[in-house]
């Protein structure tokens, strides 16, 4: 059966809503097989409109009754949504409708979690709930009632009853969210800073309530900041978030009701890890930033998500450097661009910041939108300047509180209040692909030459690719690591450009992308002498850091051909080890490398073919020969990250156990899981007990340990999730399918549930060698996974498929193994539009 193809919509065909609403009223009869939703919206039309026509966006709903100013009608339903006539002047649209919480598995709309009701309404949700012009650009003051006998019912906005919610800011109905069940509040509060006080809550099921104090400070801390740093305040009485454990996102950031996912909210020492806690307090401060950037200034349609996704990623990761340290803050951004971004940005998927066209809203979702979009906002902040950036924020503010805003309004501010023309620099946003950065450079006379090339390479949309502005911040060192060109901010405009630097009485060594300071490869025949000397020296903790990560992959790539390790890298990264002055966190950084799917893609980049399996033992090999050359200062090193006392999460105690954890799993190579067996025992916090257990399933150890991780958590679904990965990521290639396949198996694997499948087969999809090996099983059972999935939750599904998205960078069989799985998913009947708009873009 072929399934039958979906409309794209494209940017160019935007049209203003024809009719704008001022009111609405909403009244759910709660019931898991049945509730009934009653609508009372007044329209009106838009005098803005280019046509008239009166839609309403519905689907999975059964209509009761519908009136338009009273009066009963009988309007055209499709599948789709509702059409009628209706009045040239003002009107009053009233409906009933019934759905089924219960029933929608696919976590969109109004449905249950553990018999409490929730909603999630980003991106077209909404349309499963009532009849409503489910698009972003209309905006309403909206009112709820909400009947049942539950005992905690909550909407968005201010309470006005028991179950009755008034949100006096507009808002469009992706914002709109309702909660209801049997939950228990951690109460807090929080005083603005102009003396209003806000009440704040953290709803939890039973047994719960130990894991919000760390939540609830970083909402505050959160608050703070955003006054203190753009000067937005909250504007509402009351604060509200929900832990919601079926969830496919992280959270939601529905004005003044946040919905969560529990992984991304609940935290405590004995259950969550450090990563975990850096985590929840960078998506909380994520989801109330929002407040202001996607709330009361939101989108004007969804080509512009990037306007409220980007800005409000870079500005939590803003307030992340501020709470936790910008050097080590900045490499994880650069981490997270590397290894999903830039895979998806060369891959079939790739398209711009802001997509010209989709077909599932949903699938846009991505690195892309969130990450490269923060990005281009860097990468703007650094070219006007610290104090134009927040004197254009408060114009774009000011301008457009209230609105759905555009690119263009948000590059508007910047223009006038710089008087900087930039239509280059918007590029950024229409053009997909990372650019290439390619870098020569000559010495003479005292004089240094510095030549800066971009390309950008093809992509599958086939546009032409135009010179953008790439903020390039270089630096100089002397041979013997001196600074003698502290850091410069270059602007590449052209396709090429020459730099020259006067008075440079050595040849200097090249800092080159400092602080990382835009999104690009860099192509840079560097030698190894040189970013040894980097490595040792630089003043900038990102190059620093990116020195040895260099040295590394190139000794890695080295390695699956055949060579043997590099002493002057191991002894590099023992200096570094060593030197005390330097942040733990930044240490263990420095003491990682590069990922199996990074040597991949730099094989490919060599122009040649990837073995995931000759790179897995290339990657074994260096790590056991890191933990001999270094087995001298690891164990000293090991004992003074101890971390004594009270378990904290704060960066400095985090910093330490993560450099301990680091050398930890070194040390267990070699000691064949004596330490980790005393750390294990010894665990009072989840960071220990899961490093030394992650150590121990590395090296093939640890099943009674692991046994009793299981015994120990078998209750704490978070917990359990983590059980569930960690065996997986850990396999032995030749063990991972087979693993993966006994825990979807297990009675606590739960297909429903997006967390638990996630940590199943993300892990799977992330073990490369694991995933790739080469009878194909790897990629049969994620194909068979996902076609089962896909009626059930298509979300997940899509997301899940992207794991096919590099499947051309392999060998003809594998290709061949691959191509053969994703268009047995192509082919399933009535396969979702999420999952088909992915398969068929990857499969091309």
């Amino acid at each position: 059966m072929q399934n039958a193809p979906s409309p794209t919509i494209f940017l160019s065909d935007y049209t203003p809503p024809s009719y704008l609403i001022e009111t609405v009223h909403l009244t759910f009869h709660l019931a898991p097989q049945a509730t009934r939703v009653v609508s009372r919206i007044v329209f009106c039309p838009n005098p803005d409109a280019q046509s008239h026509d009166f839609f309403l966006h519905g689907e999975d709903l059964k209509l009761i009754s519908a009136r338009i100013d009273g009066a009963e009608i009988s309007p055209e339903v499709t599948a789709l949504g509702l059409t009628c006539d209706v009045p040239d002047a003002p009107f009053v649209f009233e409906s009933e409708v019934e759905i089924s919480p219960a029933a929608n598995t696919a976590l969109e709309g109004l449905y249950m979690s553990n018999g409490m009701y929730c909603t999630q309404c980003e991106a077209e949700g909404f349309r499963k709930i009532t009849y409503y012009p489910d698009r972003p650009d209309v905006m309403a003051v909206f009112t709820v009632k909400i009947e049942s006998d539950l005992p905690v019912l909550l909407s968005n906005g201010n309470p006005v009853a028991r179950g009755e919610w008034h949100d006096p800011w507009p808002k469009p109905a992706y914002l709109f969210a309702l909660v209801a069940g049997d939950l228990i509040a951690h109460p807090d509060s929080f005083t603005t800073m102009s003396g209003k006080d806000v009440a704040l809550n953290i709803y939890v099921r039973k047994g719960d309530e130990d894991k919000c104090a760390f939540g609830m400070e970083a909402l505050k801390k959160s608050m703070e900041w955003d006054e203190q740093v753009y000067g937005r305040e909250y504007d509402l009485d009351i604060f509200n978030i929900v832990a919601v454990d079926d969830f496919n996102m992280g959270a939601m950031e529905n004005k003044g009701l946040n919905i969560f996912n529990s992984s991304c909210v609940l935290a405590s020492p004995e259950t969550a890890s450090d990563a975990n806690f850096e985590r929840i307090e960078a998506i909380i401060a994520h989801e109330y930033f929002h407040n202001w950037t996607g709330n009361r200034v939101t989108c004007r349609d969804w080509f512009q998500l990037c306007l409220k996704e980007g800005l409000t990623v870079f500005r939590d990761a803003q307030f992340t450097g501020d709470m936790r340290g910008h050097a080590v803050k900045r490499i994880e951004d650069a981490l997270a661009m590397r290894g999903y971004q830039y895979p998806e940005d060369r891959g079939p998927l790739a398209h711009p910041v802001r997509p010209a066209s989709f077909v599932e809203i949903n699938n846009f979702y991505t690195a892309t939108v969130y990450e490269k979009g923060a990005e281009v906002i860097g990468m703007l902040k650094r070219l006007v300047g610290d104090d134009a950036y927040a004197d254009a924020c408060s114009l774009y503010f000011d301008r457009h509180d209230g609105e759905a805003a555009t690119i263009e309004d948000w590059l508007a501010a910047f223009e006038d209040t710089t008087g900087r023309d930039l239509a280059q620099f918007a590029r950024w946003y229409a053009q997909a692909g990372t650019p290439h950065l390619h870098v020569t450079e000559a010495y003479d006379e005292e004089t240094y030459t510095l030549t800066l090339r971009q390309d950008l390479p093809p992509t599958p949309d086939g546009s032409p690719k135009d010179p953008q502005v790439i903020p390039v911040c270089i630096g100089l060192l002397a041979q013997n690591g001196r600074e003698i060109v502290e850091t410069q901010t270059l602007e590449l405009t052209e396709f090429e450009q020459v730099f020259t630097f006067k008075g440079i009485s050595e040849r200097p060594i090249l800092s080159v992308l400092r602080d990382y300071s835009a999104p690009v490869i860099v192509h840079y025949d560097q030698s190894d002498a040189d970013r040894a000397v980097l490595l040792a020296h630089d003043t900038d903790p990102f190059n620093r850091w990116d020195a040895g990560r260099t040295l590394a992959s190139n000794l890695l790539c080295a390695m699956v051909d055949g060579a043997g390790p590099d002493t002057a890298f191991l002894d590099g990264l023992g200096a570094v080890l060593r030197d005390d002055t330097l942040d733990p966190a930044f240490r263990a950084l420095a003491l990682s490398l590069p990922t199996e799917a990074d040597t991949a893609q730099a094989i490919v980049d060599a122009g040649d073919v990837p073995d995931p399996r000759d790179i897995h033992h290339a990657h074994e090999a260096l790590k056991l020969h890191i933990a001999q050359h270094l087995q001298d200062i690891m164990p000293r090193i090991y004992a003074e990250m101890v971390v004594t006392g009270t378990y904290s999460p704060n960066a400095n105690d985090a910093g330490k156990r993560l450099l301990a954890n680091r050398v930890l799993s070194y040390i267990t190579r070699i000691d064949g899981g004596h330490q980790a067996a005393v750390q294990y025992a010894a665990a009072d916090n989840m960071t220990q007990q899961q490093a030394a257990l992650d150590a121990f399933l590395t090296i093939g150890a640890g099943q009674k340990e692991l046994q009793a991780f299981a015994d120990q958590w078998a209750n704490d679904r978070l917990v359990m999730d983590k059980w569930f990965a960690m065996q997986v990521a850990c396999a032995d290639p030749d063990d991972t399918v087979p693993t993966a396949t006994n825990l979807i198996a297990h009675p606590k694997f739960d297909w429903k549930n997006p967390n638990r499948f996630r940590a199943v087969i993300g892990a799977l999809a992330g073990n490369q060698a694991g995933f790739h090996v080469p009878d194909g099983s790897g990629y049969d059972l994620l194909a068979d996974c996902l076609i089962k999935l896909d009626p059930i939750n298509p979300q997940t599904t899509a997301r899940m498929a992207t794991a096919f998205e590099t499947w051309k960078m392999y060998n003809q069989a594998r290709q061949a193994l691959m191509r053969r799985a994703l268009e047995r998913i192509a082919g399933t009947p009535n396969l979702s539009r999420d999952t088909t708009e992915i398969v068929t873009r990857i499969l091309g």
